[in-house]
């Protein structure tokens, strides 16, 4: 499980990574792959078969001794909740963020920089913090594979494992979402969110709550993914009578004011998701009194980083913190899991192994287990060097859509 201390040293930790060894990096490939839904994804823009998904590969060496590096980009197909969709980030990869990598490189006699040292790069695309993000991501995977090292090992959290959590969409009846939690709860499941909208809440929420009559481990919060006014304020203030652990993202992304008050007329914590899009945009919501729990995700935060520096202040503040998710491949998946057994993540994340959504994966399962025999659902984080198992080239072939090598001359493929 998850531990209780302080994570004093997480900026230090991530500062460090890439001091041990000099890789000198040969090129950057980045790869669209369309991976297969389990079942058909509808979001406001459409209804989606295939998970987008754009992987950043970088190609170097430490002392003779060739190193492979990987990132991945949580950008969607649309933009339903992110204004950077995966066509969006691709191309800041492409033409903005990895040129200017490039540079840095060439200007560093062919050394690639510290993860903590791409201020720079990530100028180059101000509007594309999830594509950076990926970026990111591989070069903090390939200094990690170079030093032998796994993120788990750097950030302390070895042998940890991660209590689970899992998500439930909107249903045709009720019968129908209380039948799957009921699934859930015995497949290990005791944190379930349940999405929400004006025509979906109280009914359903009154439904999945029921069950810890006979299931009292089971705790609910509720994402409504902004779909709600601040003119809903009185019937969301219904919500209350459901013990829910927190209503996440009622409003708007850009309206922290309705946040706040919503959060002083109701008793259920209020989280926010989308709305935290930077640290400094987290350190707002949080002095202005708009959530008092925070959905980390770190690809929408600007990186890993970005991430670490949100724990150290939620924790610091004694601010609750759990792992939201994004359709993520198990190989982002894994990080994410690394992250939530950093001390300071209250209740279990988004993070049931990805082929409960997806029908093939890039790498292998995680391993799973109970807390205690009927207990709750737990999964190991990734093992191995840098930051998990890197992604079965086989399913990057059958699966691909588009690669693009960039090297020293900068030319597509």
């Amino acid at each position: 499980m998850a531990g209780t201390g302080t994570p004093t040293g997480l900026s230090y930790a991530w500062a460090a990574i890439g001091a041990r060894n000099t890789v000198v990096l040969e090129s950057v490939e980045l790869w669209w792959i369309d991976l297969p839904f389990l079942q058909p994804i509808s979001t406001a823009v459409g209804v989606h078969r295939y998970r987008p998904l754009v992987l950043v590969q970088l190609r170097g060496s430490v002392d003779g001794r060739a190193v492979h590096g990987w990132g991945e980009c949580a950008a969607l197909a649309d933009t339903t909740y992110d204004a950077e969709d995966v066509a969006a980030a691709f191309s800041s990869l492409e033409h903005r963020l990895v040129p200017v990598l490039l540079d840095q490189v060439a200007s560093a006699a062919g050394r690639l920089p510290r993860p903590s040292a791409l201020d720079e790069v990530r100028r180059a695309a101000p509007q594309g913090p999830l594509a950076f993000a990926a970026l990111e991501m591989a070069v903090a995977d390939i200094h990690l594979r170079a030093e032998g090292r796994s993120l788990a090992r750097v950030l302390a959290l070895q042998h940890r494992r991660v209590e689970i959590g899992a998500v439930v969409g909107t249903y045709g009846t009720t019968d129908a979402l209380v039948a799957r939690v009921t699934a859930l709860v015995a497949d290990g499941f005791t944190r379930v969110k349940v999405k929400i909208g004006p025509d979906w809440d109280v009914e359903p929420l009154a439904a999945v709550t029921a069950l810890r009559s006979t299931h009292p481990n089971l705790r609910v919060q509720a994402d409504a993914n902004g779909s709600y006014a601040e003119s809903d304020s009185a019937h969301l203030g219904q919500l209350d009578r459901f013990g829910l652990l927190c209503l996440e993202q009622p409003f708007e992304r850009g309206d922290l004011e309705a946040h706040a008050r919503l959060a002083d007329r109701m008793a259920t914590p209020i989280c926010l998701d989308e709305s935290l899009d930077s640290p400094e945009r987290t350190v707002l919501a949080l002095s202005m009194g708009a959530c008092s729990v925070v959905c980390v995700k770190p690809s929408r935060l600007g990186g890993l980083g970005a991430a670490l520096r949100v724990v150290e202040t939620c924790v610091g503040a004694g601010v609750p913190m759990w792992i939201g998710g994004m359709y993520e491949s198990g190989y982002a998946r894994g990080v994410n899991t690394t992250l939530a057994a950093l001390p300071g993540f209250a209740w279990p994340g988004d993070l049931s192994p990805a082929t409960t959504y997806l029908a093939d994966d890039l790498v292998p399962p995680p391993g799973l287990g109970r807390t205690a025999p009927g207990g709750s659902l737990e999964a190991a984080l990734p093992a191995g060097e840098g930051m998990g198992p890197p992604p079965d080239p086989a399913m990057l072939e059958r699966y691909g859509v588009r690669r693009v090598r960039l090297g020293a001359h900068r030319s597509g493929g």
